[in-house]
């Protein structure tokens, strides 16, 4: 792969698409060698973290309505309710990556990532609780709406 030509659009875009192709061959590794959440969580930084750093002008601001919530699969993801528009989501998530104020919590005793919490550092209190299955396609979601809005804009 080459050289970048638009950082931050590139940098957005070759996450999701590297995501997506471990998402296509981590199934040729036995359970115990995929790494499917290690890898996603590592993304964050490019997701979440960068684009808040760099373009964050460009981070839509949506409202979080249950309707919504539901549109793009947090079905039992659940946000606090405190935050109302995805990019105020994004700049809460951006603080818990940053600060790498993250659990992992499983529902039984497989240990198995059924949710993934993100805290706010100065308050310890969890913003934003991800089902595991729930949390790519947000991110798919949430990084298409930013590709958009990068592009519509020429940033």
């Amino acid at each position: 792969m080459g050289n970048y030509t638009d950082l931050e659009s590139e940098f957005i875009e070759r996450t999701i698409k590297l995501i997506d192709q471990y998402t296509g061959l981590c199934e040729k590794f036995s359970f115990d060698e995929q790494y499917n959440y290690t890898l996603t969580i590592n993304c964050l930084l490019g997701l979440i973290v960068m684009p808040k750093e760099r373009v964050v002008s460009y981070i839509p601001t949506k409202r979080l309505t249950n309707a919504f919530k539901k549109e793009i699969g947090l079905i039992q993801s659940v946000i606090k309710p405190e935050i109302k528009t995805l990019r105020e989501l994004i700049e809460s998530l951006r603080h818990a990556v940053a600060h790498f104020d993250i659990n992992v919590v499983s529902e039984n005793d497989s240990k198995l990532i059924d949710y993934i919490e993100f805290k706010d550092t100065e308050v310890d209190v969890v913003i934003a609780s991800f089902r595991g299955n729930e949390l790519f396609a947000f991110l798919q979601y949430y990084s298409t709406c930013l590709l958009e809005n990068l592009r519509r804009h020429q940033y």
